[in-house]
């Protein structure tokens, strides 16, 4: 199992037994995460567990230079096969709201999932764990308009935060607090909406670790938010972080925007 899955002309496939008969040689070519989801329901608690165990082993423990195969495994567990939930397009919002979701199943087994990293000390798993469940408690914040679900995200989404310090994970230092605004811009919320932003740039500008387009769609999407919701602080914060910034990707930001 791996978090990628290969493709079937992959050069790591001749390195493996063939098992007679079975599809691509015996080899597993498929997506744990969305194998998993799909699985949840036909399993016993005994078998939940030992794939839990099984997919821990595996988790890795050091931040990876590319977290998107892990946080997509984790969000496939919830059946989430697009990119992120109701903040993807208005499209998906009301897809979303049509589908009466129920992720008790996947719940369960992440707690599982989430108990066994815990008790093995891996902080970064644990991490990836508290904002793939916070983006979940977003989508269910804003489909069912539960202010009580939103405060679950937003002390999950912290949480994911300081695991990520024990761990060295920079990007989950600043990208949880991104997201925290934009649920809370969707729920409305644009007093939440604004420390998030600000605290999002904040971070990034200690802890970004390189100004790959991702990050820079992020930081140039919060600082267009502060000019639009806060124009009163917003020259101010401008001109001090154009001349105090240290951070690249911060800076590729600044002169992108203005």
């Amino acid at each position: 199992m791996n978090f990628k899955g290969i493709s079937v002309k992959d050069e790591r496939l001749k390195k493996c037994e063939p098992i007679k008969g079975a599809a691509y040689n015996g080899i597993y070519t498929g997506s744990p995460g969305r194998d998993i989801y799909y699985m949840l329901s036909y399993l016993n608690d005994n078998q939940i567990k030992e794939i839990a165990n099984e997919l821990e082993k595996q988790f890795p423990i050091i931040p990876p230079g590319n977290h998107v195969n892990v946080g997509a495994c984790i969000r496939f567990i919830y059946g989430q096969f697009g990119k992120q939930g109701v903040l993807r397009s208005e499209k998906d919002y009301e897809r979303m709201k049509k589908e009466n979701l129920n992720w008790d199943k996947s719940i369960y087994f992440l707690k599982i999932l989430y108990d066994k990293m815990e008790e093995n000390k891996n902080f970064y798993g644990m991490s990836i764990l508290c904002e793939m469940n916070a983006h979940r408690f977003g989508d269910q914040a804003v489909l069912n308009r539960d202010k009580y679900k939103l405060i679950d995200m937003e002390i999950l989404y912290k949480r994911s935060v300081e695991y990520a310090h024990k761990c060295k994970s920079y990007k989950q230092l600043f990208t949880p607090y991104y997201w925290a605004y934009k649920y809370f811009s969707k729920f409305k919320n644009k007093k939440k909406a604004i420390f998030y932003v600000y605290l999002t740039i904040t971070s990034a500008e200690k802890y970004c670790p390189d100004a790959r387009p991702g990050y820079v769609d992020k930081l140039t999407d919060c600082m267009k938010y502060i000019e639009k919701y806060d124009n009163v602080k917003w020259n101010k914060f401008y001109k001090d972080y154009r001349k105090n910034a240290k951070n690249k990707c911060i800076k590729k930001v600044l002169k992108k925007i203005k």
